[in-house]
């Protein structure tokens, strides 16, 4: 074992999260804990579990002529002007004002709690609300405000033996649903259609400009992802996960990815 592998395990060792192998001390194996496949939780087990969540999330957008008339109409995309109004001009199209790719959205603080129902099982909730990424308003009677409230309901499979029972990585996989609302921006140049007269509503657009483009998508989500947790005790664990948000009516496909700690009583 070469000098930096040997520290690298020392280092997880020493936080609690080294997988468990014979002597390591790391966690104790399934076998000694007496928990059979199938039975109900460990004593030992930390049933009732809280946590506290960051997470970023990612749009992944694509769309041409995103500033033009029908795309602000119907196709969830909104374009605003440098002075905050929405753009209402008539740009050229295929003026290269479109998107492709993933582009930064809302970042969200989540606070949760989660039952430990079976040995691999958790099932919980979620609610929150948005930090930053809510884009404008747009124009119009009917266009609703951003929804800055998150809230979501969350089931979760551990993988392995009595994988909730003590320190140590543990791995799973989860799904869930709720309302949220996911704005992506970007920003986009748009060259004005000269040979088209201006909006009545609008008639001092420039020749060339660059807008904040955004694509708005939700109020309902489904979605689910894959989840680490590092525990460094029964009641304690700090978990990175990554998962895959499908948003409607206004559709949209967001990765997001969260940071959290958990604590269990």
């Amino acid at each position: 074992m070469t000098r930096g592998s040997r520290l690298a395990v020392s280092v997880l060792i020493a936080g609690g999260c080294a997988p468990w192998s014979p002597g390591s001390g790391a966690a104790t194996p399934p076998a000694s804990r007496g928990a059979q496949p199938g039975a109900p939780p460990d004593a030992d087990v930390a049933r009732n579990r809280v946590s506290l969540t960051l997470e970023q999330d990612f749009g992944l957008v694509h769309g041409d002529d995103v500033c033009g008339e029908e795309a602000q109409l119907s196709g969830g995309f909104a374009c605003f002007r440098s002075n905050g109004t929405q753009y209402h001009g008539t740009p050229l199209r295929g003026d290269g004002a479109g998107a492709d790719g993933a582009y930064p959205a809302t970042t969200r603080l989540l606070a949760g709690f989660d039952r430990v129902v079976s040995e691999s099982w958790t099932l919980g909730l979620r609610a929150g609300l948005v930090l930053a990424g809510g884009g404008p308003r747009p124009d119009g009677a009917e266009a609703p405000e951003f929804l800055p409230f998150h809230g979501e309901a969350r089931a979760t499979y551990w993988l392995g033996a009595s994988p909730l029972a003590g320190p140590g990585w543990r791995w799973g996989v989860f799904f869930g649903g709720g309302i949220a609302q996911v704005d992506a921006a970007w920003r986009v140049l748009v060259d004005e259609d000269t040979s088209r007269p201006p909006a009545a509503s609008q008639p001092s657009n420039p020749s060339s400009q660059t807008l904040d483009a955004y694509k708005k998508a939700g109020t309902g989500f489904v979605g689910g992802g894959a989840a680490a947790a590092c525990a460094f005790s029964r009641s304690s664990a700090f978990f990175l996960n990554l998962r895959l948000m499908q948003l409607f009516p206004s559709s949209g496909t967001v990765v997001a990815p969260e940071i959290g700690y958990e604590h269990g009583f």
